[in-house]
């Protein structure tokens, strides 16, 4: 599956770039590192977007990245992922019939948006086929083609954080059973589901990391009560995974993209979901030469994630 991809990958190493209103973060992956991709680069860089994309350009031209196969992922609510029954036509046909499916469920004219497609896999014993929409506005797409450009760099892939996500799940020890992975936003934090390297579910969750840490990083009666919401959304979320695609209850439930942990998190999520529970250690994952910052790491899970992709696909 690719979304808005123009060109093949060149190369060994992968970069990719996730814009956000606080700041940008920049990840670089070998993927010819002995024994699985590794992490060679992760930078955080504040500031609002004219500032941080500035220096971003000056961090590639010191690297040397203008050439480097470099992935844009696009911001959470720039774009909606919608599930619809795959239209009955030829593969070259699917997107334009899929323009139809999803006009009257989307907030802006459907002329203005910019459409890709990935399946969901079903049990042989259901006869309609799943699929999701990935819809956006172009002008928020070539938002992120022009941030790449400024900056310098060699953009090949817009791509989307659900699939940052899946590319870092399909790497953990739970991906066979299914797991939940949470990353958490400053504003918002996104939920995906991924079994066997497919990804089945995703969706954004309300409060992120500004609304934990507002609350502190000790499990008191105010984060519990944070907690609790939360636990409300992922369970939904499971329930609605469990039916709307028959599978068996996921392993794990992995979280990510905080940049202090929450003493205590863990293991009052898994008390009320029943469900093990852990960090996401990107460090392990995917080792780095270089000591990277685990605040760092956090503001760049979704870019490590998004540079994991390789040839129009999970690493």
């Amino acid at each position: 599956m690719s979304i808005w991809e123009k060109r093949r990958a060149r190369g060994q190493l992968a970069l990719a770039t996730s814009h956000h209103d606080e700041g940008c973060s920049l990840a670089v992956i070998d993927h010819a590192a002995p024994g699985a991709p590794a992490l060679v680069r992760a930078d955080w860089f504040a500031g609002d977007p004219a500032h941080s994309t500035t220096l971003l350009a000056r961090r590639a031209r010191e690297q040397r990245l203008g050439r480097v196969s470099c992935v844009g992922l696009v911001e959470a609510h720039d774009y909606s992922l919608v599930l619809v029954d795959t239209p009955e036509v030829p593969p070259a046909e699917l997107r334009a019939a899929t323009r139809w499916r999803v006009k009257d469920l989307i907030d802006f004219h459907i002329d203005d948006a910019v459409i890709d497609v990935f399946h969901v896999p079903v049990e042989e014993s259901r006869t309609a086929r799943r699929m999701y929409a990935v819809v956006a506005r172009s002008e928020r797409v070539a938002r992120v083609v022009s941030a790449a450009r400024t900056a310098g760099l060699a953009l090949d892939v817009v791509d989307i954080p659900e699939f940052a996500l899946r590319n870092l799940a399909v790497r953990l020890p739970e991906n066979d059973k299914g797991l939940a992975l949470i990353h958490f936003g400053v504003r918002h934090g996104l939920l995906a589901v991924i079994r066997r390297d497919a990804l089945y579910f995703a969706r954004r969750l309300d409060g992120g990391s500004e609304r934990l840490l507002n609350a502190g990083t000790t499990l008191t009666p105010v984060m519990e009560g944070l907690f609790d919401a939360l636990t409300i959304e992922i369970q939904r979320s499971l329930d609605f995974y469990e039916r709307h695609f028959a599978q068996p209850p996921i392993g794990a439930l992995v979280l990510a993209g905080l940049p202090t942990h929450i003493d205590g998190m863990p293991e009052y999520l898994q008390s009320q979901l029943g469900i093990a529970t852990r960090w996401l250690d990107i460090a392990a994952l995917c080792g780095s030469p270089v000591d990277v910052p685990r605040e760092t790491l956090a503001r760049c899970t979704l870019a490590i994630g998004a540079a994991l992709r390789r040839d129009g696909r999970a690493s």
